[in-house]
């Protein structure tokens, strides 16, 4: 699995930035997303895809465990809708 280490030796190779550059323009993208989608706004990246959030309502569930019923209050969550191009990366015949 790729994780931020993966990305920011990617984007120091591709860019021939620094890795700390690299890892501090990461950051900064990530604060920024989350600060718009705190907001309420959608966050669209051409190419890669759109971000935004959605309500869920309080519901009670159960647990597979014991069958007991438990509450589960409202929460915001994150959501994620892919662009096409990606799509069709991931869905190319092979």
């Amino acid at each position: 699995m790729a994780g931020k280490t993966e990305l920011v030796e990617r984007i120091a190779f591709e860019t021939g930035l620094p890795k700390a550059h690299a890892a501090r323009a990461i950051e900064v993208m990530i604060d920024a997303m989350a600060e718009w989608l705190e907001a309420g706004e959608r966050v669209a990246i051409p190419g890669l895809g759109s971000f935004y959030t959605s309500d869920r309502p309080a519901r009670e569930v159960r647990n597979p465990r014991t069958g007991a019923a438990v509450k589960v209050s409202a929460s915001r969550t994150v959501r994620f809708r892919p662009g096409k191009e990606i799509k069709g990366v991931v869905n190319a015949k092979r």
